[in-house]
């Protein structure tokens, strides 16, 4: 469970026996696919492997050790965003008489996917609104439609790969990863583990793809 700042705490604390993706890569997972011969693990096993393996990249990050499956996609000041939102959530939630031990259970986990989900929400309104702006700007001065819409998507496309929109998109994708750390129990929680899935192909490896593939 994650502690806020405020409390001294450290973004999360490692659970015992989590292993790193790395680790999970080069011993070909801790269990097979049942594809692949072998007995097919329950669904909870498999995503508590899977969440595993995403906290341990988050406490790479946070530690500043190089990951390179995730230097690209979230970077340790994204984490820390998602970090500071957490802390605004358990800071406010104290301050307000909700003990801790009476929210722990499923509500932050449930706070930062449905902050992640809106973020998600944001950037697919902003993609269409750009795309439909620009497609009807450019046939209002009589360009064909099918080259205003082509010029449109180059617009959105650009600005995407620049880097505020990148910084947007990472904070999202590292409130997921915290939302799937700190959950009890990702079985029991079908928001969270709707954060893990955009997350899987990503960062997990190709092992738990293939059991998260084949629950």
């Amino acid at each position: 469970m994650c502690q806020s700042k405020a409390q001294g705490g450290r973004r999360c604390k490692p659970k015992s026996g989590r292993k790193s993706a790395a680790a999970s890569d080069s011993a070909g997972g801790s269990a097979p696919a049942g594809l692949s011969g072998f007995i097919r693990r329950s669904r909870a096993a498999v995503l508590q492997d899977a969440q595993d393996q995403l906290g341990a990249l988050l406490d790479a990050l946070v530690g500043a050790v190089p990951v390179d499956s995730v230097a690209t996609l979230v970077s340790a000041v994204d984490a820390d965003v998602a970090d500071q939102v957490a802390d605004a959530i358990t800071v406010t939630l104290e301050a307000h008489g909700c003990l801790r031990g009476e929210w722990e259970s499923h509500l932050l986990c449930g706070a930062l996917a449905a902050v992640a989900q809106g973020m998600q929400a944001g950037e697919a309104l902003v993609k269409t609104a750009v795309t439909n702006g620009v497609t009807a700007a450019l046939t209002s001065c009589e360009v064909p439609p099918v080259v205003a819409g082509l010029a449109a998507r180059a617009v959105v496309d650009t600005l995407t790969k620049l880097t505020p929109v990148g910084h947007w998109e990472a904070v999202r994708r590292a409130m997921q990863l915290l939302a799937v750390s700190t959950c009890p129990k990702v079985a029991d929680h079908p928001a969270v583990e709707q954060c893990l899935q955009p997350l899987a192909k990503q960062l997990l490896s190709d092992v738990i793809q293939e059991e998260l593939a084949a629950l």
